[in-house]
């Protein structure tokens, strides 16, 4: 799609969602919590700190992009979790998850691309793309954020409910979804990203290190990251 066209398209689709976000409400007011074991997730103990070629390295060269308040972060998400991986290559992959159980159509989980922008950061092309993981196929967001010498190519997904959303138009149509069931369904954001100006092989070693992850992960404790996902 041309560049100058996408703005406008999006415009109009914001406020037909817009609008439709005001109907639902005037109409239906969720009610019903979709993740009603909100109290067994715990992303310390969920998300391992060493496996396969990874384990916790110094976080101290790379800093992981929050620009976000501390009482923005109450309001939002109910727990997160920031870390940085290091592999046998020293191959550095800074990870962020961030869970909210409140998913409604006026309070949901914030974009990667609109956090860097608001500290300061240039958002190269967004392109969706596909991670083959050993657990299935994920749909995910390349991003490259810049802010003077630092490249940070970013791959991001977030599950809204059962599903794995990529846009911006994709999470708010899921959440709308909901509404009209009745139900409030939960999110998550999933993060990782590398500081390096190979961004080609920054995503490989991001697939590599997300392949790795999730098979880590518990098998009962999967859903938390990636929702009803096909194999």
């Amino acid at each position: 799609m041309n560049t100058l066209k996408q703005p406008i398209v999006a415009s109009l689709i914001l406020g037909l969602l817009m609008v439709l976000s005001g109907v639902l409400s005037k109409f239906m007011t969720p009610t019903v919590q979709h993740a009603p074991q909100l109290n067994t997730i715990n992303l310390e103990i969920m998300i391992p700190l060493a496996f396969g070629q990874w384990k916790i390295g110094p976080s101290s060269a790379t800093t992981i992009v929050n620009p976000e308040t501390q009482a923005a972060i109450d309001k939002i998400y109910n727990q997160t979790l920031s870390r940085t991986y290091i592999n046998n290559h020293d191959e550095r992959v800074m990870l962020s998850i961030a869970y909210g159980a409140n998913q409604s159509t006026d309070l949901h989980v914030h974009r990667p691309e609109q956090c860097y922008a608001a500290s300061g950061f240039d958002i190269d092309t967004t392109v969706n793309a596909l991670v083959d993981t050993p657990i299935g196929r994920i749909p995910v967001m390349h991003l490259v954020a810049k802010q003077g010498t630092r490249n940070e190519p970013i791959t991001y997904w977030i599950r809204v409910g059962d599903s794995l959303t990529r846009s911006w138009i994709e999470q708010k149509l899921a959440a709308i979804g909901y509404s009209l069931t009745g139900k409030v369904p939960d999110g998550l954001l999933f993060r990782v990203s590398t500081i390096s100006n190979n961004e080609q092989d920054s995503f490989r070693i991001q697939q590599v290190f997300l392949s790795d992850i999730l098979q880590a992960v518990r098998s009962e404790d999967r859903y938390w990251l990636v929702g009803q996902l096909t194999p």
